[in-house]
């Protein structure tokens, strides 16, 4: 990767990013959980921690010592000085400036909602190679790449900005590599911030019909292609999409164990570990810390419909706001799937960005790991701010012609 993208970067992918991989290669933790003393630290986890203990024997969380905090970047704070408001059932927001962060003082569950899933367009574009791995109980291994776009017109620094509809948040679109059953199939998205203006929109290309057609059902409960069943839409990047389906409330705060400042997922050899495993992600590739939390509850409205009617989640309340654990449960009430992120922070500016979500499985055994970021997972060079296609790219005609 080029220096001068490095430099540039207001991700954890920058030169202070990767000595930080050397220094938090070579510390050892302060303690670790295991299926032998969970109970002594249960004031510190969630349910699906615990059930994760429960379930598998081997199971473990190693616990660093305090780093440093997540900031958001300069830019960004310097016009995010006062909240925002929730309009449209809280379904939009009238913002203090598109770009920053809409609630930088979180008072309710759904600004800490919102912070989470604006966090994003802190960048105006990322070009990647998007990764989710596979392991199934049996040990037999899928892994999905695919060549993914994303450019966020609200951002501060996005050519589009100001240009294309306000309530646009996300353009997306992916042509699929692997596996074989989807390789050539292409998904676009354009993402709105207020849903309760405009659903999201979909369009998928199949290379059996060569034809472009729209896709309603990409949002939800609906399963993410690459990941086998095992992990929602609204569940990628740990939250994304509408919220109206839910009723939110704002638990509390306190000290939990969540990953944090944690590179090793991207290392050379990552993928090999993962695949490698059974039943969750090497533990060796993560890194906890005892960090303060907010805890949301989403409880499903009454006439509206979710496989998991029940969730909860756990919150960064620095100023990343990151959902970093989040706990599924099925109409039935039991505790179906665990799913944890992980963040790599630049140590230099502070900044911190998601690079890869677990989802733990209870009922088959299975997890799925997606976003996937580094060396040791990218076969296109990981690009932020620099690769920007523009509105003709996610269009219809735009989608055809990247199909070919």
């Amino acid at each position: 990767m080029k220096i001068i993208k490095l430099i540039k970067s207001v991700t954890f992918v920058t030169i202070a990013s990767l000595m930080s991989v050397v220094i938090a290669s070579a510390e050892s933790p302060s303690y670790s959980v295991d299926s032998s003393n969970y109970m002594q630290h249960a004031d510190k986890l969630t349910e699906g921690q615990m059930k994760a203990f429960e379930s598998y024997a081997d199971y473990r969380i190693d616990v660093y010592a305090t780093s440093a905090e997540c900031r958001i970047p300069d830019a960004v704070r310097a016009v995010s000085g006062s909240n925002s408001k929730m309009v449209n059932g809280n379904e939009g927001i009238e913002w203090n400036t598109i770009g920053g962060k809409p609630f930088p003082n979180p008072t309710e569950a759904q600004h800490y909602i919102w912070n989470h899933r604006s966090a994003p367009h802190y960048n105006a574009s990322i070009h990647r190679t998007l990764t989710a791995y596979i392991v199934k109980n049996d040990g037999t291994t899928s892994v999905g790449k695919g060549d993914n776009y994303i450019e966020f017109p609200g951002a501060l620094n996005s050519p589009l900005r100001g240009l294309v509809d306000e309530n646009i948040y996300a353009l997306y679109m992916v042509k699929n590599m692997s596996p074989a059953r989807i390789a050539g199939t292409l998904t676009m998205l354009h993402d709105p911030y207020d849903s309760a203006v405009e659903q999201r929109k979909a369009w998928q290309y199949s290379p059996a019909t060569r034809r472009v057609r729209r896709a309603p059902d990409v949002s939800y409960d609906s399963f993410v292609d690459q990941t086998g069943g095992l992990a929602t839409i609204d569940s990628y990047n740990m939250f994304t999409g509408a919220q109206d389906r839910f009723d939110w409330n704002l638990v509390g705060k306190k000290m939990m164990l969540i990953p944090h400042n944690n590179s090793r997922l991207g290392d050379v050899g990552a993928a090999e570990k993962i695949t490698s495993s059974r039943n969750f992600v090497d533990p060796s590739l993560y890194r906890y810390e005892e960090r303060e939390v907010a805890i949301v509850e989403a409880t499903l409205k009454e006439g509206s419909r979710h496989i998991f009617p029940r969730q909860m989640m756990y919150v960064s309340t620095d100023e990343h706001n990151a959902i970093m654990v989040r706990d599924h449960y099925d109409g039935q009430g039991n505790l179906a799937k665990h799913q944890l992120g992980s963040r790599g922070l630049d140590v230099a500016a502070g900044n911190c960005q998601f690079n890869g979500e677990q989802t733990m499985d209870f009922a088959t055994r299975a997890f799925v790991i997606q976003n996937t970021l580094g060396a040791g997972h990218d076969d296109l060079e990981l690009e932020y701010d620099t690769v920007n296609m523009g509105m003709n790219f996610y269009s219809p005609d735009g989608l055809r012609r990247f199909a070919r």
